[in-house]
């Protein structure tokens, strides 16, 4: 909730928001009803915003003394003994306020060392317990290190004090705020290129689950070859046994996989597709300079575990392709003979 509602009209928004700007930085909070949402109680969110604040900035004119809202709340923050006044433009108050102070506050004296823009700042300072509001307005434009130290000594609660801070620091050192901006960009820099990283792992960590939900998809469909293989070697085996034919060790044991099956020849060749994919992207990065440790890491358990499976495969299909052709061979010279 904010320190300061202000009551205004709508015609003079635009002095309602000089105004609320000087006072945000002066670590005061404002409320007015262009902070309103959309679909909002307008009735009861007000409500709320003058009981939650500490003092009602009323901002009369020709205006808004004609509008009965701000008369509402005007009223209910006199009622609350948190009312401060102050007129935009000379106009006659309403009857019920003519005993509240309230001089008119010239066009653009906001914010500067106006008499009447003061009295609103010591009248705030009063209700906010900041007394140090208005020696701050003073000094903002002419101070020196001494009167700003001297301030601090007077004020050390108020939350101006960090700024305060900061001007004495760049007064002493004036390369100081220079330095500072650019270790700020230096700082923004790093963690945006930190991000970038950050959303880059990101990626790889779901490349890395993808493939390996892939891996288990092939594990599968590999067993269910090497079931079906298993079949198809008893079957090859009797028909050696039918026709005579001897069985031998480099034929069809081992890993089991049939030559003529197109699933083998399916599974190898999506293997070395998933190998060259899993470690691209890091070979990539080594290859660019840009790799690390982790990098090496992937390309060897790519290797490992996607590689050197492909090569066994592609090993036993060309083993058993030849030890088929040669069956074959001996086959076609006992029935020549």
């Amino acid at each position: 909730m904010a320190d300061i509602f202000i009551s205004y009209s709508r015609n003079d928004r635009e002095r309602c928001t000089a105004i609320r700007d000087i006072l945000d930085s002066l670590k005061v909070s404002v409320w007015f009803d262009a902070g309103i949402g959309a679909g909002s109680s307008f009735d009861r969110e007000i409500e709320r915003e003058i009981d939650a604040a500490k003092a009602l900035l009323v901002l009369w004119s020709e205006d808004s003394v004609e509008s009965d809202w701000v008369r509402n709340e005007a009223r209910t923050g006199k009622e609350k003994s948190g009312l401060i006044a102050v007129q935009l433009t000379p106009c006659t108050l309403p009857l019920e306020f003519r005993s509240v102070q309230a001089e008119v506050l010239a066009e653009g004296a906001e914010g500067t060392d106006n008499s009447v823009w003061l009295g609103i700042l010591e009248r705030i300072g009063e209700l906010l317990d900041r007394p140090g509001l208005v020696d701050y307005t003073r000094l903002k434009t002419k101070a020196t290190v001494t009167d700003w130290k001297n301030w601090i000594a007077r004020y050390p609660t108020d939350p101006l004090v960090p700024e305060v801070i900061d001007q004495i620091v760049e007064s002493a050192n004036p390369d100081m705020s220079g330095q500072l901006a650019s270790e700020k960009a230096k700082r923004t820099a790093l963690e945006a290129e930190l991000a970038e990283l950050s959303t880059a792992s990101k990626a790889q960590s779901g490349e890395v689950a993808t493939n390996a939900r892939e891996l288990v998809r092939l594990k599968r469909e590999l067993d269910e070859a090497q079931s079906g293989q298993q079949q198809a070697d008893a079957e090859l085996q009797r028909y050696r046994e039918a026709s005579g034919g001897k069985n031998k060790s480099d034929s069809l044991s081992g890993l089991g996989i049939v030559l003529n099956d197109k699933i083998a020849i399916y599974l190898a060749l999506l293997l070395w597709f998933v190998t060259i994919q899993f470690i691209w992207e890091p070979l990539n990065q080594l290859i660019k300079g840009y790799g690390g440790l982790g990098d090496v890491f992937w390309i060897a358990f790519g290797i490992i575990a996607l590689g050197v499976p492909a090569a066994m495969v592609t090993i036993k299909i060309m083993r058993q392709r030849k030890a088929m052709q040669r069956e074959a061979e001996e086959m076609a010279e006992t029935a020549a003979d």
